[in-house]
């Protein structure tokens, strides 16, 4: 447990200097309509580690966060594996990548009955603060000075495809102190 929460600890300190531009530029016009109008069926979820770590699939979840007048709000989504392949490592002139294993996810059939009746919440009087976040946990213990590098990808739906939110970030889990 100690992991998952240091880990989005990590990513939310580490992740506004790894998030792309081309990202923010995209949502700079998300708002509620576009929340509502998503298919929760379409949205998936990539996270590439390097390895030797491997994430604990039983620790995946996708959190919102709806923070109005009327208070903060927070819906998770669990999240079942669709798909897991090997990356092989590449190696070179002047720099070469370790092995990564991509999963990729998308919502349980209960998450995304939920995913609707959160879009049911939302109307276009809603006035306020959406943001999603990515829970994930390492089945391996990270040493100290252990680097990871981890990207996470995100796909709202099928015709625009994935954006990344966190690319190629390295982020030393092994030193809790």
């Amino acid at each position: 447990m100690k992991n998952v929460y240091l880990l989005i600890l990590v990513l939310l300190l580490s992740s506004c200097s790894s998030i792309p531009i081309s990202t923010m530029l995209k949502f700079r016009s998300f708002n509620e309509q576009s929340f509502v109008a998503l298919n929760g069926s379409e949205i998936r979820s990539k996270i590439i580690v390097s390895q030797p770590f491997t994430l604990d699939l039983e620790k995946i979840k996708l959190s919102l966060t709806l923070d109005n007048d009327k208070g903060v709000r927070n819906f998770t989504y669990p999240l079942d594996l669709d798909m897991q392949k090997t990356i092989a490592a590449q190696d070179g002139f002047f720099t070469s990548t370790p092995a990564k294993t991509e999963y990729t996810f998308k919502l349980s059939e209960l998450a995304v009955k939920n995913f609707k009746e959160t879009q049911n919440l939302i109307s276009d009087q809603f006035k306020g603060e959406t943001s999603f976040s990515i829970a994930a946990g390492f089945n391996e213990e990270p040493t100290e000075g252990q680097l990871v590098t981890l990207s996470i990808l995100l796909q709202l739906d099928e015709e625009d495809g994935y954006f990344t939110l966190i690319d190629n970030a390295d982020i030393d889990v092994g030193n809790e102190d």
